[in-house]
């Protein structure tokens, strides 16, 4: 969610835009609460909020997969023309409020999306549908509606299903862990946290969308299936 477009000061990056998304997480992840105790009657437990037999090897591995698909997208730009580009560190306090917002980001939208969205559907519908339906609606979040067109929105609607993404990725290592939003968790967090922490971007400038998107969808799949081998071969939870 961004409302920068509306709102300026509010911009990720901001020590103010950083206090107004740290506590909007924080009300989406009550209201998760809410829905969980109120209206279904359950826990946190139940929607994955639990700790794993094998724990360490969930945070290794959704730390790992982060970083994975943060070099693979920086491996990408660069082989279609990109340019590093190194920023200033950013000062002690904002990085607590990085971790902390990552943190909240990753618990409440792993939670919703995953824990409670793909969760009920795939108990009531199948896997499949769980986590096709999830991963539109949390592609549908993340669309930028301040700046989208109708094509873009269209476009979300239509193909964001069935498209490699990181809200599939996530979707399907929360089934593969056996419904332990552990390793969804320090993945998204993680992967927030590389991108704002760590001094590295790249100049992308004009680069072909086209070739871009294909080469993000065949890392999302490669990705996808590294976790399928993964799991096959060894119990990950």
């Amino acid at each position: 969610m961004d409302v920068s477009p509306v709102f300026p000061y509010l911009k990720w990056g901001t020590p103010l835009g950083y206090v107004f998304y740290l506590g909007f997480y924080v009300l989406m992840f009550v209201m998760l609460i809410l829905f969980v105790k109120v209206i279904d009657r359950s826990s946190l437990r139940e929607i994955g909020l639990r700790k794993a037999s094998r724990w360490k090897l969930c945070l290794i591995l959704g730390a790992l997969f982060a970083f994975l698909a943060r070099f693979s997208e920086i491996f990408i730009y660069l082989i279609l023309g990109g340019t590093i580009r190194l920023e200033e560190y950013s000062p002690p306090f904002m990085i607590i409020f990085f971790i902390m917002d990552t943190l909240m980001v990753g618990l409440a939208e792993e939670g919703v999306f995953r824990g409670y969205i793909q969760r009920h559907l795939t108990h009531n519908h199948g896997f499949i549908t769980g986590l096709l339906v999830s991963s539109s609606l949390f592609h549908a979040y993340h669309v930028n509606f301040f700046r989208a067109t109708f094509s873009d929105v269209a476009l979300t609607i239509l193909l964001g299903p069935f498209i490699p993404s990181f809200g599939m990725f996530a979707g399907y290592l929360y089934y593969k862990t056996r419904e332990n939003l552990l390793g969804p968790v320090t993945l998204h967090m993680f992967y927030d946290l590389f991108g704002t922490i760590v001094p590295l971007g790249v100049e992308t400038g004009s680069l072909p969308t086209g070739s871009v998107s294909l080469l993000r969808i065949l890392q999302w799949s490669m990705m996808l299936f590294a976790v399928k081998i993964l799991a096959d071969r060894k119990d990950i939870t």
